[in-house]
């Protein structure tokens, strides 16, 4: 027995710091492992490079090849009050940089969509499209679980998301906008 005293003490030494290195570092384990915001914005990517919609008003948008550098997809319906208000800011982020910004409203209304579209766009003067998904197709495909949302993206890269009511001139946000387009 005193043969394998240095062994079986080796080996209750080696299984207690893989034990105690496990606990101090077990969120780490993996490296394949990744944060959901990192996973959400994968997703957001992913759909990004595939997506091609057709506006109220006919006009294609292919997001892969859309000249503006920033795209930014705002989910709403005219039944949703808090994305009637945050639509102020965000045409005043579409104003403050000209042919840097799109906008892509994805609307969500299920009742004569075109009809809510227009009366919105007309009551609140919107200078920006939208798109009729009527059977949530396109909100579902990003994972949307609630709306007012808005992702936005630099060349195709996400870079924001806001799963509520947001302040589209908000000094970071217009900061982060900034820096982006001097890359």
């Amino acid at each position: 027995m005193k043969k394998f005293f240095p062994v079986i003490f080796a080996v209750v030494i080696f299984a207690t710091m893989m034990i105690v290195q496990m606990v101090v570092n077990g969120k780490d384990l993996s490296a394949s492992k990744l944060s959901k915001d990192d996973e959400r914005y994968q997703l957001f990517e992913s759909n990004f490079k595939k997506s091609t919609f057709t506006s109220t008003k006919e006009n294609v948008f292919s997001l892969q090849k859309v000249k503006e550098p920033i795209v930014i997809l705002n989910f709403w319906a005219s039944w949703c009050r808090p994305c009637l208000s945050e639509f102020s800011t965000l045409k005043k982020l579409i104003k403050k940089y000209p042919n840097k910004i799109l906008v892509l409203g994805i609307n969500n209304d299920e009742e004569n969509p075109k009809k809510a579209i227009y009366k919105t766009e007309k009551d609140l003067n919107l200078n920006f499209e939208s798109i009729v998904d009527a059977d949530s197709s396109i909100t579902n495909s990003f994972h949307i679980e609630r709306i007012p949302a808005s992702i936005a993206f630099h060349k195709g890269k996400a870079f924001h998301f806001i799963n509520e009511e947001f302040n589209f001139m908000n000094p970071n946000f217009l900061e982060q906008i900034e820096n982006l387009l001097k890359e």
